[in-house]
């Protein structure tokens, strides 16, 4: 690539000169611009010559000036440049080169070409097709291991490269066999029983083993109280290894979602050897069961290659490829749509002729929501001005300004009747008042001397934050928004705030997300409140019954929200949409599409 980088300080050098433009200059001059020798200086020309990019007769004598032409415009070389790069996975390098090009012409031509350079490929190898899947990538991943994910990308990711004890099948809404092919409980339901199967293979080589079931559980409880889940580590008492296939967990109470739990991206288990030798490192550089090995992850491409001897079989790609795109991501990277074969989140444009392409929408749901943290003192301790708070975000304006075809009102978490936990009275309803003069009006009657209330979210909510503090502020709130880095708002600093803006992913894992939700709620409810809370969701652990559960978790919710300490904002359910070439499209438990059943039709793009 030196080559190139001279060629384009050259034309800097000479910025008035265009293509075929005979240019009189001394070696000397070209030295200079060049910053070498005269010796190298002729030898570089001589190879720019040899490669076309331009015409160089030399004059013999020193001074004497020579005829220089360009052929190539810089543009179209620096172009090829960043394609070269990006052909040999230097996508940090070619973002770079974009960074500094200065013309916003090229910078276009390389997100045109960009877009056709994602989506699937296949060529073939000797007597073999080799199938490549390219993907765009919002924001590169943080971490890859499953005891630290934070996010739907990660977990996605994690699902394609590590495997859990069990799963959860949605078509027949049960756990069955992962890892584990059998399991059994006892007659307490405390403790659980599982046998593995023989010869599952770490992408490093190694047998699992029980003693790696063992680690991961074990390194799960002692991850810290803050955790997504931290609620079911903390109550398995003793994992114990029975044999070479054969684990038994020991709680501390019933558990009837322990299964469930099991099944969850969080618990998939883990290399001991592996895990311990890399330390931090391992969310870095995974190595796991799954029907994906990962063979780089630089910060800015992802690349996860079909690992062989997966016990489920081999998956029908051979790469899939996720690329952080930096300032070239976002939706002007789904621009030229034939160049895709599946976009997430994406809504089928209207003029698309349906024998094209198919369009999914998404099982599972995001809910936006909002709590009030009762531990600082302040306005909001007052139920009624909760209620003016809830009041000031109305529905019907809330929906107007965020926009889209793919939101929802939401109610309930269950999307059940609410009904009331506990023998407590709620305080009296107040009328919906849509009008923010109405809600001003009210303020004022409440005695509201405008403290300003603080909305504390997340970096990726912003936006929903913002627009929350707008219609607070006109309706007559004092309102500001503060942002947190995700492992700082699971901490205690997010209890400095009043109100907490975030969002739950209702999907296969619904049972367990919410009473996580519900758990970590606990930490900013006033000691009653707490404490009914505490009752409602050890009755729900202790129900077999999974319609009866879905009860208790609609009273629980209800309880919280007929007392103003749960807001609901709006549910967005996401759309897939797909070539119908392309073959094996099954959504998983976060709505993304599992690659490892992914094919193409006679390899058609």
């Amino acid at each position: 690539m030196k080559l190139e980088h001279h060629y384009l300080k050259l034309r800097e050098g000479y910025p008035l000169a265009g293509e075929d433009e005979a240019q009189y200059v001394t070696l000397d001059e070209l030295a200079a611009v060049l910053q070498c020798t005269h010796r190298n200086a002729a030898l570089l020309l001589k190879k720019m010559a040899a490669r076309g990019w331009l015409q160089w007769s030399p004059q013999r004598g020193r001074g004497r000036r020579s005829a220089l032409c360009f052929r190539v415009p810089a543009e179209d070389l620096l172009l090829g440049l960043m394609q070269s790069l990006v052909n040999r996975h230097d996508l940090r390098g070619a973002m770079e080169q974009l960074h500094v090009a200065r013309s916003e012409p090229l910078k276009e031509r390389f997100r045109h070409w960009l877009d056709g350079y994602f989506g699937y490929s296949s060529e073939l190898r000797g007597d073999r097709r080799f199938d490549t899947l390219r993907f765009p990538l919002a924001q590169p991943p943080d971490s890859l291991d499953p005891l630290t994910i934070q996010f739907a990308a990660e977990a996605h990711l994690v699902q394609q490269l590590f495997d859990p004890l069990v799963r959860y099948n949605r078509l027949t809404q049960s756990v069955i066999p992962h890892i584990a092919h059998a399991w059994e409980t006892d007659a307490s339901r405390t403790v659980w029983t599982f046998h593995l199967r023989k010869g599952i293979l770490f992408h490093h080589g190694r047998e699992l083993h029980a003693d790696d079931v063992k680690y991961t559980f074990e390194r799960l409880k002692q991850y810290g109280g803050g955790a997504l889940y931290s609620w079911a580590h903390q109550r398995i008492e003793a994992v114990e290894t029975l044999d070479p296939v054969t684990v038994r967990f020991r709680l501390a109470a019933p558990n009837e979602l322990f299964l469930a739990y099991a099944a969850t991206n969080r618990a998939s288990i883990v290399p001991a050897d592996v895990c311990a030798e890399l330390g931090e490192q391992f969310a870095r550089a995974p190595v796991g069961t799954g029907p994906f090995k990962l063979s780089l992850n630089d910060g800015a491409i992802c690349i996860l290659e079909a690992f062989p001897a997966y016990f489920q079989g081999r998956a029908h790609l051979d790469r899939v490829e996720l690329w952080h795109m930096g300032e070239a991501s976002g939706k002007e990277a789904y621009r030229p749509l034939d160049s895709f074969q599946i976009l997430h989140n994406y809504t089928l444009p209207e003029d698309r002729q349906p024998e094209e392409w198919e369009q999914v929408q998404q099982q599972g749901a995001t809910c936006r929501f909002l709590t009030f943290n009762l531990l600082k003192h302040g306005p909001l301790a007052d139920p009624d001005l909760r209620g003016a708070v809830c009041a000031a975000l109305d529905r019907t304006r809330l929906f107007e300004r965020l926009g889209g075809d793919v939101l929802y009102a939401a109610d309930s978490f269950v999307r059940g009747d609410a009904g009331v936990l506990g023998q407590t009275p709620c305080p009296q309803a107040l009328p919906v008042a849509h009008d923010p003069a109405a809600v001003r009006a009210l303020l004022k009657r409440l005695g509201y001397a405008r403290e300003r209330l603080v909305i504390c979210t997340i970096p990726q909510y912003e936006r929903d934050a913002r627009l929350v503090q707008s219609m607070l502020q006109e309706s007559g709130f004092a309102a500001e928004v503060r942002l947190l880095a995700i492992e700082d708002f699971r901490s205690e600093q997010r209890l400095q705030a009043d109100l907490l803006l975030f969002s739950i992913m209702l999907d296969n894992d619904a049972e367990v997300r919410l009473i996580d939700l519900f758990t970590t709620m606990q930490r900013h409810l006033e000691p009653a409140a707490k404490a009914a809370v505490g009752r409602g969701l050890e009755e729900v652990l202790a129900e077999r019954c999974p319609e009866r559960r879905l009860e208790r978790l609609e009273r629980i919710e209800g309880y919280l929200a007929a007392r103003r300490l749960l807001h609901f904002l709006y549910f967005k359910r996401l759309k897939t949409v797909f070539r119908t070439s392309v073959k094996g499209i099954a959504l998983d438990s976060l709505d993304w599409v599992h690659f490892k059943d992914i094919w193409f039709e006679n390899g058609a793009p």
